[in-house]
């Protein structure tokens, strides 16, 4: 069947699948002890292969591995790659604080010198997704250097129809927990100067296991909640609690004119079908008038 036209919105000129800190560790270890961060990223492959399916790129967005260990990194690779390859989207990766550059740029086949920031920029269809390496070496905290500001302004110019999309790990926003700002991206004032001058249509960042969102510079920024565990608002200060549940990804669909994004459960659960699949079926059949006096008109 062709496209079909619901609403007023056109089908999204691109989609993003966008996952972060899956925190991996070498040998399927646990978290803490406690938490199978290997299994949740399986489970969130799966989902991906249907929800993700019209997807023109995922994005990892920084804290891949946990302990920055080559073979965690090679682990993220076995699972998502198959994916990635299935759907027939590319994989941009990004460097968190718990990732260290030489593993990571080695076990996943990145370019570069070993120690240098892990910064890229594809083109997928008209829309660019350009990784900016906010890690620190040594630091949990993020920022960037002025050979990053001057490669990033670079990478920003001669903006394709759709615009660009910036991945950064610590987003550039205030953060809730107070402890927390203690982790912040620290250089907000030059990042704004730079990307005053291009034409980012989003920012997309992980780094505090929660989702949420935000403006930068009159940008919009989209944090994905982690597919290892979550951080618990609600727990009782001034302790940070974790925990493992409300696993979950982003997809961020972009339009010429507008950016959306949702949230997706990334383990397998229990549901039900609140629209039955032959119901569903019987709609797309309709003619869009009659689409609408069926799904949109309230019995009288």
């Amino acid at each position: 069947m062709g496209a079909v036209s619901f609403g007023i919105h056109p089908s999204p000129s691109a989609v993003i699948a966008h996952l972060s800190d899956t925190h991996l560790l070498a040998g399927g270890a646990l978290l803490a002890g406690v938490v199978d961060t290997e299994a949740h990223l399986r489970a969130t492959a799966e989902r991906l292969r249907s929800a993700a399916a019209d997807a023109d790129a995922i994005v990892v967005s920084g804290d891949v591995a946990d302990r920055g260990e080559r073979e965690a990194y090679a682990l993220a690779r076995e699972i998502l790659e198959p994916v990635a390859a299935s759907i027939g989207a590319p994989i941009v990766w990004a460097a968190g604080n718990h990732d260290e550059r030489p593993a990571m740029r080695t076990a996943l086949e990145l370019p570069g010198k070993p120690l240098d920031p892990i910064d890229s920029r594809i083109e997928v269809g008209e829309l660019r997704i350009v990784a900016l390496d906010s890690s620190l070496p040594g630091w949990h905290h993020g920022g960037f250097d002025e050979g990053q500001a001057a490669w990033l302004e670079a990478a920003l110019a001669d903006p394709p129809a759709l615009g660009t999309v910036l991945v950064m790990h610590h987003p550039p926003l205030p953060y809730r927990s107070r402890l927390m700002r203690l982790l912040e991206f620290r250089d907000e004032q030059r990042l704004a100067e730079v990307l005053g001058a291009g034409d980012v249509r989003a920012i997309l960042s992980g780094h505090l296991h929660i989702n949420g969102s935000g403006t930068f510079a009159e940008i919009p920024v989209i944090l994905a909640g982690a597919t290892s565990y979550a951080d618990d608002l609600g727990g009782l200060p001034p302790a940070l609690h974790g925990i493992d549940a409300m696993h979950s990804f982003n997809l961020v669909e972009v339009y010429a004119d507008a950016v959306s994004h949702s949230v997706v459960p990334a383990l397998a659960h229990e549901s039900r079908e609140t629209l039955p699949a032959h119901v569903v079926e019987q709609v797309l059949l309709l003619e869009p008038a009659e689409r609408m006096e069926r799904f949109s008109r309230k019995p009288r």
